[in-house]
């Protein structure tokens, strides 16, 4: 990369001396290694022919667990005290640098870290296990769990920017945030929970158990997430209990003029709690969350000036990119054209190994941790309720829809329709698949849209719009290809028993395009999530949302009832025929 190219431009490029041999014995995650390599690998090198492609990288982990979370490679030009700098800053607080890796005995090594893994090519492209843990005995190869709840709280400030010094006011802005941090107290009143600056001697043991025992960072459907208000204390010793506090929130609002910026920034501040930790194990995370939220601002509001645009306001979003155990921590340009955006994310996507064709850091991708997170769907709809099935037993192989959804179906937005919108119901479940898996950021079309979107290319008459007339397949290829440019295949049936002959089709498409596949016929529409397969039996079973449903969002009934259930060959009619839309996402999307 360039130095404009850079995602953060702060400070400068440091040499480390190799740490000393560390004896003690640690977890990592071998294949998740092997695919950041292959990711890496994935995008082209840089154009500046003078570049140095030697590959090194980074190691973060938790030390008091002995766990690496992340093996993050990178070329020599991208090892730079800035970039390790940000990528430490959009971590989980709990994770931090704690090592360095050579490849072929070649590398830069940069930060404090306490080992050097030692790495071939040979190995990296191999995915050798045996020839890493020979090379690294201090190691286990070990899949590390997703463990912990999120705790999540807002946080507002305010920095002012002198016209003309706006990057040097942003830096030192953010260093007295960061110094002023403990001042802040984050408070949950319907458990009555504190977190807030004391020492350690006085923490309370097991603070957050009952909510932290078997919780992960984010569940589809089920909350471990705990959501706290941020305080800010107007007085300066927050630790004194007999003190009267003052606490008040933390963002207020005043006015530019014609010589300052006014930044203001809500901060989403997320950080784990484990089982077992303690109030101050709280705290001192909360502190460390914000501390990186601020300087993950800082960051990008830097180089936003550096590159010519300006003062960068940012949103903050939480990830949890495919294949990662821990959340990722972002601070969004909210200002930028959607092609700066789009080279920015593919900055991001190369710095923390992420897949070159696919997209993992939309907005609309981002985790609704927070009641005020932001959503570009209905946040009242139940998300990928196929996860809820728990008694089902696979008679073959089963592959699934891959990415989340909503479940769309009858009497939802206030419309009745129930006998005619089931096919609506159903496009409308495909087209929030491709929002929340990144490829667009428009929102769910109304039947009115699909109506009038169907008028606009001639395919039917104006009276169309605002009639209770049913669609079919061949009308949801149509919309999608006019309003996102989705190409669909199609499977076309003469009977239920053709359907059971095409399971191989669907499977195929299930681990290549991962998307909801409508089906229609018998005047009804259906959506098909997953196939299961048995080869040597030839018996197959079809995991079935279904958009008939009226009820309410609830998802013991929805899965209990069979409105999203694993159906068996017979559910399909041998007396009618039956199409499929199988949507195509774009490959090259990020």
């Amino acid at each position: 990369m360039t130095n404009s190219q850079t995602i953060s431009l702060i400070g400068s490029k440091q040499m480390a001396a190799p740490p000393p041999p560390v004896k003690e014995s640690w977890t990592i995650d071998t294949q998740a290694m092997f695919q950041n390599y292959s990711n890496l690998r994935s995008f082209p090198k840089s154009q500046n022919a003078e570049a140095n492609t030697t590959i090194g990288g980074l190691v973060f982990g938790r030390k008091a667990r002995k766990q690496v979370i992340h093996v993050i490679f990178a070329y020599a030009e991208d090892l730079t005290e800035s970039n390790l700098q940000f990528l430490e800053s959009s971590l989980s607080a709990d994770i931090e640098l704690v090592g360095n890796l050579t490849i072929d005995g070649q590398s830069n090594l940069i930060g404090n870290g306490l080992f050097t893994l030692q790495l071939t090519h040979r190995m990296l492209e191999s995915r050798s296990i045996s020839e890493f843990l020979d090379m690294n005995v201090m190691f286990n190869n070990e899949h590390v769990l997703m463990e912990g709840a999120s705790c999540v709280s807002k946080v507002g400030y305010e920095w002012s920017l002198r016209a003309g010094r706006e990057q040097e006011d942003v830096k030192s802005a953010a260093e007295r945030l960061s110094m002023a941090s403990f001042r802040f107290t984050h408070v949950n009143a319907e458990h009555g929970l504190v977190i807030r600056e004391h020492k350690k001697e006085t923490a309370t043991q097991k603070y957050l158990d009952k909510f932290s025992k078997g919780a992960v960072p984010f569940k589809v459907n089920i909350s471990d997430v705990i959501q706290f208000t941020a305080m800010q204390s107007l007085t300066r010793d927050t630790s004194n209990d007999t003190e009267d506090q003052k606490l008040v929130p933390t963002v207020k609002v005043t006015k530019d003029n014609k010589h300052f910026t006014r930044l203001v920034t809500i901060g989403e501040v997320v950080f784990p709690a484990f089982f077992g930790d303690s109030s101050f194990d709280l705290y001192t995370r909360a502190r460390e969350a914000f501390n990186r939220r601020a300087n993950n601002t800082m960051m990008v509001t830097v180089n936003g000036i550096r590159a010519g645009r300006g003062v960068t306001t940012t949103t903050s979003a939480t990830y949890l990119p495919p294949g990662w155990v821990s959340l990722l921590h972002l601070q969004l340009p909210t200002k930028w054209t959607e092609n700066e955006q789009k080279s920015y994310r593919v900055r991001l996507h190369r710095l923390f190994n992420l897949a070159s064709g696919k997209p993992c850091l939309r907005l609309s991708q981002s985790l609704p941790l927070h009641s005020d997170s932001v959503r570009l769907t209905n946040k009242k709809l139940l998300r990928e309720p196929h996860l809820a099935i728990s008694n089902y037993q696979p008679i073959g192989v089963v592959t699934t829809v891959n990415g989340p959804y909503n479940y769309h179906h009858y009497m939802q937005d206030g419309i009745d329709d129930s006998g005619w919108g089931c096919a609506y119901r159903s496009f409308q479940t495909i087209w929030s698949w491709f929002i929340l898996n990144g490829y667009t950021e428009k929102s769910v079309p109304s039947h009115r849209d699909i109506q009038q979107t169907l008028v606009t290319i001639g395919d039917k008459e104006q009276k169309f719009v605002g009639s209770r007339q049913w669609i079919g397949s061949t009308e949801i290829n149509y919309v999608l290809n006019e309003l996102l440019k989705i190409e669909c295949r199609f499977i076309t049936t003469n009977s239920g028993a053709e359907v059971v002959e095409r399971v191989r089709e669907l499977a195929r498409h299930f681990e290549t395009a991962g998307t909801p596949v409508m089906i229609g016929g018998n005047m009804l529409a259906h959506t098909i999530l997953g196939v299961d397969f048995n080869e040597n039996t030839g018996e197959s079973k079809f995991l079935i949302l279904d958009p008939h449903y009226t009820g309410s969002e609830d998802i013991k009934t929805i899965t209990s009832k069979g409105w999203c259930a694993w159906k068996p060959a017979s559910f399909w009619s041998t007396d009618h025929f039956y199409n499929m839309v199988l949507p195509q996402p774009p490959t090259d999307a990020i």
